[in-house]
């Protein structure tokens, strides 16, 4: 990714707290489960936290009541001083689209628009930029996952691995504060993962907080700090600092350990 097409910073609102996101007594439940039960979490600006834990553990459903998808139980999700959950749902979008760049497990397109179309829209919507200037970022984000060919090619005539880079390039398109990313190198080979994780690792440089699900050790080590959730509460709370290569097994030890020591 160039210098010119990444160099703008992500801006929030100054705060004398280094947190950007804060969780407080944080609960959902579905009828009797109990899937957040009280979670108390401050994520600071420019952090990149990998979520983890067994099967319903609760990582997806506190991934999306943090970036505003789906409305908590109880408690509040504050991005600076905002309490998200006072918000109705015109102003939650308008903040999301603001602030927030989101990948899904599996992307959503609109079927009537080609891949390009997809991935700009939401920088059209938001107006920050010239229609030019969003449109030549959308193609350089392509281009940075390797599907730059794929730009005028129908939803339906990509594989699913090849829509999960356009969805990615669509989270990064208004150069969000804060990217939430749900298992987004689940459906992907080895070599295309490691190209996703590159391009987190070159966003995150630059000051974009990054919170993302994975089940994989290999991908939370790329991460500064790891959570380790277990029937909807924090168990382990893991600081690993700024990824190093030459690092990467170490790292994977102590990522490792930390999960072992919540499946026993």
């Amino acid at each position: 990714m160039t210098d010119a097409a990444t160099a703008r910073s992500p801006h929030l609102p100054a705060q004398s707290s280094p947190a950007v996101l804060r969780a407080r007594n944080l609960s959902k439940h579905y009828g009797d489960a109990r899937v957040l039960d009280g979670l108390d979490l401050d994520i600071d600006r420019g952090q990149f936290v990998a979520v983890m834990g067994p099967s319903g553990s609760g990582k997806s459903t506190f991934l999306h009541c943090l970036s505003g998808m789906t409305r908590p139980s109880g408690g509040s999700v504050l991005l600076r001083d905002t309490d998200l959950t006072a918000l109705d749902e015109r102003a939650l979008a308008a903040l999301r689209l603001e602030h927030f760049g989101l990948v899904f497990q599996q992307p959503h397109f609109m079927s009537t628009l080609c891949l390009l179309d997809n991935v700009l829209l939401p920088g059209f919507l938001s107006r920050r930029r010239p229609r030019e200037e969003v449109t030549a970022r959308g193609r350089m984000l392509l281009e940075r996952m390797g599907i730059a060919d794929l730009a005028d090619a129908d939803v339906t005539e990509v594989s699913g691995g090849q829509l999960q880079r356009a969805g990615i390039c669509r989270a990064l398109i208004n150069e969000a504060a804060v990217l939430f990313a749900d298992e987004p190198t689940g459906a992907l080979n080895s070599a295309t993962a490691a190209r996703i994780l590159d391009v987190f690792g070159e966003i995150h440089v630059r000051g974009t907080t990054i919170v993302m699900v994975t089940h994989d050790a290999k991908v939370a080590l790329r991460a500064d700090r790891v959570l380790v959730l277990v029937d909807g509460g924090v168990e382990e709370d893991l600081l690993l600092g700024h990824y190093r290569e030459d690092q990467s097994a170490e790292r994977l030890v102590r990522v490792s350990a930390a999960l072992n020591r919540q499946s026993v």
